[in-house]
């Protein structure tokens, strides 16, 4: 289930590209806090302190958040983290306050366990489709990621969010019949393609020497021509 963290952040009021980038420089990043039953709060959070968050507590920790100043703490979930699409830096969070009664929507990973029989023996492929499930529970349930066991798996075997089980206290939102996992047929190498063709290339070199020699006169004619 989903761990719990704390995490340090200050108020902010000057808003706008300018302002971010300078606090990016700075190792601070640009967040809000929203709710259905307060007005955002703008804050920062130290980037590095977040990064280390999100290692040692998981994607969908609780966090409660420290804002310096404010009258009271928030419990949050991380709902978004918005990256730089080259540098992969932190740009901008967005927390989303909660309630610890009431349930919530959450994106959950999901990962396999095992080598399946169809790629241990028979040289498949395994697809993995689908890497988040949506799931809803409270936010005391929230799992830190779902794994799936593999093993038994043949070539053409598929595994749907419908053949997961839902931890105790959570229900999938993700659509039953959305593919996960699949073993694929192994596929035809590339240099084992290139061999194929060469040797039957060379079987058409050796008993047809004369079409080759016709071939090589209409070349030589052609050369002449151009001169």
């Amino acid at each position: 289930m989903a761990d719990s963290a704390v995490l340090e952040a200050q108020a902010r009021e000057l808003v706008g590209k300018g302002v971010s980038r300078r606090l990016r420089r700075n190792g601070a990043v640009p967040a809000v806090v929203y709710g259905s039953e307060i007005d955002s709060v703008k804050c920062t959070v130290d980037s590095k302190a977040f990064r280390t968050m999100i290692h040692d507590f998981g994607r969908n920790a609780i966090v409660t958040l420290k804002v310096e100043g404010g009258s009271e703490d928030y419990s949050t979930i991380v709902k978004e983290i918005q990256h730089h699409p080259v540098s992969h830096d932190i740009l901008h969070i967005d927390f989303h306050r909660i309630s610890m009664t009431q349930k919530i929507v959450v994106e959950v990973a999901v990962h396999s366990e095992g080598t399946p029989i169809g790629v241990r023996n028979d040289g498949g492929i395994l697809e993995h489709m689908l890497h988040e499930i949506e799931i809803e529970c409270l936010p005391t349930n929230i799992p830190s990621e779902l794994t799936y066991d593999v093993t038994e798996l043949n070539i053409g075997d598929t595994v749907h969010v419908s053949d997961l089980v839902a931890p105790e206290g959570t229900t999938f939102v993700t659509e039953s019949d959305r593919s996960v996992f699949a073993v694929a047929p192994p596929t035809v190498r590339q240099d084992e393609d290139e061999e194929t063709e060469e040797g039957e290339g060379a079987e058409v070199e050796e008993g047809a020497t004369e079409p080759e020699v016709i071939e090589r006169g209409k070349k030589d004619d052609d050369e002449g021509d151009e001169e």
